[in-house]
């Protein structure tokens, strides 16, 4: 197992076919030849065709299948390690990616969090309670609009201040321009408040253009930035995060939804390998679909301890509502950041949506005060 790459899939397969399929699937994710073919090479039979560890028959019907797979072909490069994690194995209708465990050996390949809830608190200042974030939007908004909005979202005392995902280099609101002006505003807020707030612009386009804009981003001192990692692409966010980027990331699970890979172990797992400090994803009770269990799973594989990778902040979203602050922090306690949108910005920018920002933290500040106070009773 130590030098094994070990994964679990979920098979919806009739219980006679199990056997044959769980033996196909193994050659698939490693030889990807008859069996008969790969046994007459020593080297082949003897380090890469790795093994079945556990086949299990469900009660709901289906299966869960285990395989050990050869580090030696997933450790080339983060593209092939998916590859040998998910790759022509995700082409099967019946095969869902449940998790994956890393030998030592293949963990030291891959950066994790570089800044983690340590550090991202370190950054911002907070050193205990829940942290605030909100969202630019509607894409659409004109460059005087959106400064509007940002101060008042600053000014209201939101922590982070990000660009809604479907921000990008548009004529209406370009993105040097765009970074430009929030970024100042964020700064002389900062500075009036006596306290950081940070700005994170959108990076999105091909990987000339992402690039381009993480070099702007970063010269006008932006202090994080927002990634959707399944839009550029896994490898490609692995190098971005490794070669290029000195701030923290916010990985935005936009597309993530087209794979069948579990959210925890998609978004709470690969993105924190991968190097994602802070993990959107969409909470219970909001306009998406996942249920308590999944979020309290995703949020608890962001934060396990996990070798030596930092935990990766989990940001609970879509459509979350002001006034459920408290309920969303006795849920998912004191190591969080509230990502709230819509809800907020119902109230017009200006002292209006101050106002409510500010109630908001205030909401935050309370219910990790009430928490506190049940953990030492």
């Amino acid at each position: 197992m130590e030098s094994k790459l070990q994964v679990v899939y979920r098979l919806t397969v009739p219980v006679e076919e199990q056997g044959a399929f769980a033996r196909a699937l193994l050659l698939e994710q490693t030889v990807e030849t008859p069996e008969e073919v790969a046994l007459r090479v020593p080297a082949v039979r003897e380090r890469l065709m790795g093994e079945i560890v556990e086949l299990e028959p469900l009660e709901g019907g289906g299966a869960r299948l285990a395989l050990q797979l050869p580090v030696e072909t997933a450790a080339v490069d983060p593209a092939q390690f998916l590859n040998v994690l998910f790759g022509n194995a995700s082409l099967h209708d019946q095969v869902l990616l449940e998790d994956f465990e890393l030998p030592p050996t293949l963990m030291a390949h891959f950066p994790g969090p570089r800044f983690g809830i340590e550090g991202v608190r370190k950054w911002l200042g907070v050193p205990d309670r829940p942290l605030t974030a909100s969202a630019l939007k509607p894409v659409g908004l004109s460059m005087d609009e959106l400064v509007v909005l940002c101060r008042s979202l600053a000014e209201g005392g939101i922590d982070l201040i990000k660009d809604d995902h479907y921000w990008g280099d548009h004529s209406f609101a370009p993105f040097e321009q765009r970074v430009r002006r929030c970024q100042e505003v964020v700064q002389e807020v900062s500075a009036r408040a006596g306290r950081r707030i940070v700005y994170a612009p959108s990076l999105s386009g091909t990987p000339s253009e992402v690039l381009r804009q993480a070099e702007i981003a970063q010269r006008y001192g932006v202090g994080a930035v927002l990634v959707a990692p399944m839009l550029l692409g896994l490898p490609f966010f692995y190098e971005l995060v490794t070669r290029y980027l000195e701030v923290p990331v916010l990985a935005h699970p936009s597309f993530a939804g087209a794979q069948r890979i579990r959210p925890e172990t998609l978004l709470g797992k690969l993105f924190r390998l991968f190097g994602a400090d802070m993990v959107i994803f969409p909470s219970f009770g909001g306009r998406f679909s996942y249920s308590r269990a999944t979020c309290r799973k995703l949020a608890e594989q962001a934060r396990r301890p996990w070798g030596a990778y930092r935990p990766a902040l989990p940001l609970p979203a879509g459509g979350m509502q002001v006034e459920r602050a408290r309920e969303l922090i006795e849920f998912f306690g004191r190591d969080v950041m509230l990502l709230i949108g819509g809800s907020l910005l119902r109230a017009h920018p200006g002292p209006e949506l101050t106002a409510r920002a500010r109630a908001l933290v205030e909401s935050v500040v309370e219910a990790a005060a009430a928490l506190s106070n049940s953990d030492a009773i």
